[in-house]
């Protein structure tokens, strides 16, 4: 998968964080192997299984942690997202771990883990000599020479459920089931986990990376997005989600369809500062008056910049535009 996706990006991000590495895979592999590693020493490992001018493009993690008694070393954990049914999954993977077996000095299990949220279920108990479609009598005849492994599936949406402990990974597969089918209910159900994670030491860059999410895979109007803000769960979220939103834009990250015009209609793409203002005003203070409306249509980029910075901290239309003509 594309790194560039919002799916790939926002996996990545997360599971980058060694916490939340730790938690998700100690989980879900089966306990008998997971009773015999040592997950405090859980790291990541650089991804050089990828060709170093792909490496910056596709989702793949891979990590280490060892035995609890030493035996073995090291077990490697390859980590795979797919946000839909891909046919090629165990030639992938086995282009991947034959990179890793072959830049190991001494030989170590590598478990390949499959991260899955498609709407589609995932078929399970794969082996890679099943993708050579061989009848059962011929099977036998080519297993010595064929390659033989599967992979560990983590199917989001059949999976059976989980306890949990870390509000962070609640908040982050909340975000991935709520975006296959988004809806305001849903979207409010995890800005509301967002909302109790901020209060948590060290967790702004989690919602940001959020709300980075959703903004991108997520196509609201204005008016389902104010809904979503009002009344708002607390001051520092609609803040975050406020300047969140506006980094994206001075990014040019934001793309596809948003919501431009006061009259409601859908946009295509973002087509300069004055759209993106009327978005920010809309979401925060509700529909623009037909004064304020004229104002922001003359403004020049400079003072379209000095308002887009005000919405952050205003609590009023009047003190967004305060000193200004």
């Amino acid at each position: 998968m594309r790194l560039q996706h919002p799916h790939d990006r926002f996996v990545r991000e997360f599971f980058g964080e060694p916490a939340h590495a730790r938690e998700f895979l100690s989980a879900v592999l089966q306990a008998a192997l997971a009773d015999t590693l040592d997950w405090a020493r859980l790291r990541g490992e650089p991804a050089t299984f990828i060709d170093e001018n792909l490496r910056e493009q596709y989702s793949d993690l891979l990590f280490s942690v060892p035995g609890k008694d030493g035996n073995p070393q090291q077990v490697y954990l390859l980590f795979e997202h797919k946000s839909v049914l891909d046919q090629g999954l165990l030639r992938q993977l086995l282009g991947y771990l034959a990179r890793i077996y072959a830049a190991q000095d001494e030989p170590a299990p590598v478990v390949a883990v499959v991260f899955y949220h498609g709407d589609a279920p995932h078929p399970t108990g794969r082996r890679f000599i099943d993708e050579l479609s061989l009848a059962t009598e011929r099977r036998a005849l080519y297993r010595p020479y064929v390659p033989d492994f599967g992979y560990l599936l983590f199917d989001l949406v059949h999976a059976k459920p989980l306890a949990w402990q870390s509000l962070a990974l609640r908040v982050f597969l909340a975000a991935l089931d709520s975006a296959r089918h988004p809806d305001p209910t849903r979207l409010a159900g995890v800005l509301r986990l967002a909302d109790q994670l901020l209060r948590e030491p060290q967790s702004t860059h989690i919602v940001h990376a959020l709300l980075v999410y959703l903004f991108q895979v997520t196509d609201l109007q204005p008016a389902q997005w104010r809904n979503l803000l009002s009344p708002p769960p607390s001051p520092t979220l609609e803040a975050t989600m406020i300047s969140t939103a506006q980094q994206l834009f001075e990014q040019g990250k934001i793309e596809g369809k948003i919501e431009g015009k006061i009259e409601g209609k859908i946009e295509g793409k973002i087509e300069g500062e004055t759209l993106f203002l009327e978005r920010l005003l809309q979401a925060k203070f509700g529909k623009l008056p037909q004064s304020y409306q004229h104002r922001i249509a003359k403004a020049g980029p400079d003072m379209l910049l000095l308002w887009g910075e005000r919405v952050l901290n205003a609590a009023t239309l009047a003190e967004v535009f305060a000193d200004t003509h």
